[in-house]
């Protein structure tokens, strides 16, 4: 706070007089203090009250009134404040003290309570010319101080408070009496009292500051005084209390004595709210005093310098009255970033957080509040356990305030920047990769010399994918395989490179580099789906024809199998080459001794393809079996794959004595074929079946009924009944008969229904046929050909559905 003393000085020397007189004085502050003066000042007019004792209460009322009202010698008498002329039929007499409303009414009016000699209150309406009487209360001991606001009247004798909430409206000579609030039982204590906002009041008790509303109640705790006040005045937010020979200073905010300054023979405290709402008038018994605060912003400096961060916070918010206006109040919301600011570098992160986000603080405030922080693209320094366990706490903050607001922030540039920046030194390896996955596209091209630094390699490659730096991007992950970048464990493996060429259209010549280097490192699996995927055609200026992938995956035979089944299977290649090449490889792997493990499920794998596929040497194939006596089954496949149908079963049936396999390779045999050539086929094993019945008279009857029997067979029933064994009992042939009985019968409904419906459709096309005939058609040179757009110049024209013609060559 601060204080001047020996201000007005000569004013009161010079004016001593023994009449009450009124002085008008202007003053100003001094640029240049002087031991004995603060301010100056000139007298501007003076008036004389004509009484006999000096004035004991002044009160000036501006606004609309433009009055100045006195008390002296228990007289009131009312005053021009621009001139000092006293206004004249107004007089009040017997007055111990008054109070003026704050509140103005209509008419450019004010109320005013007064107390009498004649224990009265009376409440008057004042206006520029008149004075008028509104109400009158009876009080049992004299008034000696009066508080009236817009909600009612306070007053207080030598040894009681009491209280009066004011009805205008009812009769001026009112039987209300007022309430008392509270009884001094100590007679040396003096009674009084000071307004904290209208409706709140403090009043003095033993050794505390009780606070009352009207009704008498009030939630707030008393204030402990340290000494018994004289008297004492609400500043906001302090409160000026008068002792013998000092000042005290108390916060009202927190009930605290702030400040003591010396000041003998104090008399009266005066509030000038005209001038400064933080402005005392102090009088001594030879000083006028001047007592003015700092500025809040002045006190919330000192404050926060001193740390006492949560007094400086409760003082912006008492300066803002409305609650609901506190989000939006400057002072208040610079004095949370500020404390906020104090708390992080004080590393009270989580208080500095919650001040942050209350007041929606941009992320760049905090980024500078952590050292090398900025430039975001710079490294950061080394540092020892303890200042690196201070930038954990820090940045962990941060991170947790900028992921808290992400919807807002990340709509700025460098808000992911920030971010990797932050998480370089908190984050686990794996994090900050998961984070450049998702997030490498908002970040500049210019964080890699940063990742590098860290050994982020991966991470590295990861941001110049995400801006489109292939080769940049490829370069860094060889390296990494090649062991030119080491520690780098964020690096999952030699397949992120395959999967990078498979998920986009590259240069086709890179590509294949690229899968033939995946090749030489081993990963032979992943450089063959690389080979599948980016195949397009067999042309030569494609790279990656199967001619040059079998070329260079001759020195790989497993991947050169693995190729060649998913170029067949997948890809559907019908070349002989690659059919060829597929089945020698399959021979190679049976007769190889270091498979032989592996035989079956090869050979099974031979035998199909065999079947399926219609692409490969035949006779080629056919020399290389008939070359060892093991692959008699794979023979017949390829007899029947030539159509020598009864070579291909002889092998099976006479050589293999492997019915079941013939009759499900005559059914395979029989796919996609004609009904006759089904037959054909069919009528062929039969005949085999028959001619191999005196060697296995069992065996070869089961497989013949199970043949027989099958839907899946075609058969001509009435040859193969003429052909059956006549020693066979009816039983056993209990089902084939009844197969050939559907059958005829099926297909002799089936030829019938066949020539109804040719006969229907020829109905109809001739009846069509009548139609055109017998319409008439006419063609001449201005009819055009719906096709070729130019005339008819034969007699003949063919005419669609929609009744257009056509020339008869344009038709055809």
């Amino acid at each position: 706070m601060k204080y001047y003393d020996n201000i007005l000085n000569k004013c009161q020397s010079d004016f001593t007089q023994k009449n009450p007189f009124v002085y008008k004085f202007s003053t100003q502050k001094n640029s240049i203090s002087s031991e004995t003066k603060d301010f100056e000042f000139n007298c501007t007019g003076s008036a004389s009250l004509g009484a006999r004792k000096s004035v004991g209460k002044i009160k000036v009322v501006l606004l609309s009134l433009h009055r100045v009202i006195t008390l002296s010698d228990n007289l009131i008498q009312i005053l021009n404040s621009d001139n000092l002329q006293l206004i004249p039929n107004i007089k009040l007499k017997n007055i111990i003290t008054f109070a003026v409303s704050n509140k103005f009414t209509q008419g450019a009016s004010i109320d005013m309570c007064v107390s009498t000699k004649r224990n009265k209150l009376q409440i008057y309406r004042v206006d520029r010319t008149n004075i008028n009487l509104i109400n009158e209360i009876s009080v049992q001991d004299p008034i000696i101080s009066i508080g009236m606001d817009e909600f009612g009247i306070l007053a207080c004798s030598k040894t009681t408070y009491f209280a009066y909430k004011s009805n205008l409206n009812s009769d001026r000579r009112s039987t209300d009496s007022l309430q008392t609030i509270f009884t001094l039982q100590d007679p040396s204590i003096m009674a009084c009292f000071t307004t904290i906002t209208p409706g709140e009041y403090l009043l003095n008790g033993p050794n505390i500051g009780i606070t009352t509303t009207l009704a008498g109640t009030s939630e707030r705790a008393p204030i402990m005084f340290i000494t018994q006040p004289n008297d004492f005045i609400y500043s906001h937010p302090y409160l000026i209390v008068l002792v013998k020979d000092y000042i005290h200073i108390y916060s009202y905010l927190d009930d605290q004595l702030k400040q003591q300054m010396p000041l003998k023979s104090c008399q009266t405290l005066i509030n000038i709210p005209q001038r400064n709402a933080n402005t005392i008038l102090i009088n001594t018994k030879d000083n006028i005093c001047l007592l003015e605060s700092l500025s809040i912003n002045q006190q919330i400096d000192q404050l926060l310098d001193t740390y006492r961060l949560q007094e400086a916070l409760t003082l912006a918010e008492s300066n803002c009255s409305p609650i609901e206006q506190r989000r939006t109040n400057s002072l208040i919301i610079s004095t949370k970033k500020r404390i906020g600011l104090i708390e992080f570098n004080a590393l009270n992160v989580i208080r500095a957080l919650n001040l942050f986000d209350d007041i929606n603080l941009d992320f760049h405030e905090i980024m500078i509040q952590i050292p090398n922080f900025l430039p975001l693209n710079s490294p950061w320094p080394d540092m020892d356990e303890n200042m690196k366990s201070q930038y954990i706490l820090w940045l962990n903050a941060f991170g947790d305030y900028m992921t808290k607001r992400s919807e807002e922030f990340s709509c700025q540039s460098d808000y992911y920047a920030s971010l990797l920046k932050a998480y370089l030194l908190i984050k686990t390896r794996e994090i900050i990769i998961e984070f450049l996955e998702k997030n490498a596209s908002f970040i500049s091209i210019d964080f890699h010399d940063l990742l590098f630094h860290n050994q982020f390699y991966h991470g590295a490659a990861i941001l110049y994918s995400a801006h489109g730096k292939h080769e940049q991007t490829i370069d860094i992950w060889k390296k990494i395989v090649l062991k030119e970048y080491s520690n780098d464990d964020t690096f999952p493996g030699t397949w992120i490179i395959g999967k990078y060429i498979l998920e986009r259209n590259l240069d086709r010549s890179w590509e294949f580099s690229i899968a033939k280097w995946i090749l030489e490192q081993n990963e032979e699996e992943l450089a063959v789906k690389i080979f599948i995927d980016k195949y397009q055609s067999e042309s030569n200026n494609d790279l990656f024809n199967t001619n040059s992938v079998m070329n260079l995956l001759k020195p790989y035979p497993v991947a050169l199998k693995n190729y060649l089944e998913d170029a067949v299977f997948k890809l559907m290649i019908e070349t002989d080459e690659v059919h060829t090449i597929l089945v020698n490889i399959y021979l190679d792997q049976i007769i190889s001794k270091s498979s032989s493990d592996n035989d079956e499920e090869t050979r099974c794998k031979l035998q199909e393809f065999l079947v399926k596929s219609n692409s490969y040497r035949i006779q080629s194939v056919l020399h290389r079996i008939n070359q060892t006596k093991y692959f008699k089954r794979e023979v017949a496949l390829l007899y029947g794959k030539m159509n020598d149908f009864q070579q291909a079963f002889h092998v099976l049936v006479d050589e293999l004595e492997d019915f079941e396999y013939a009759a499900n390779y005559c059914m395979a045999l029989s796919h996609d074929k004609s009904i006759d050539d089904r037959k054909i086929v069919a009528h062929v094993l039969f005949d085999v079946f028959l001619a191999s019945l005196d060697k296995h008279p069992k065996e070869i009857t089961e497989a013949l009924l199970c043949l027989l029997g099958n839907n899946k067979v075609e058969f001509n029933f009435i040859e193969i009944l003429k052909r059956l064994p006549s020693n066979w009992p009816i039983s056993s042939l209990q089902t084939i008969l009844s197969r050939a009985m559907r059958t005829c019968a099926y297909e002799e409904r089936a030829a019938k229904l066949e020539l109804s419906l040719n006969r229907l459709q020829n109905e109809k096309l001739n009846t069509k046929l009548a139609k055109l005939k017998r319409a008439n058609v006419t063609v001449h040179e201005y009819r055009r050909c719906k096709q070729c757009l130019k005339q008819f110049y034969e007699t003949s024209c063919v005419i669609y559905q929609d009744g257009s013609q056509v020339h008869v060559h344009c038709a055809k």
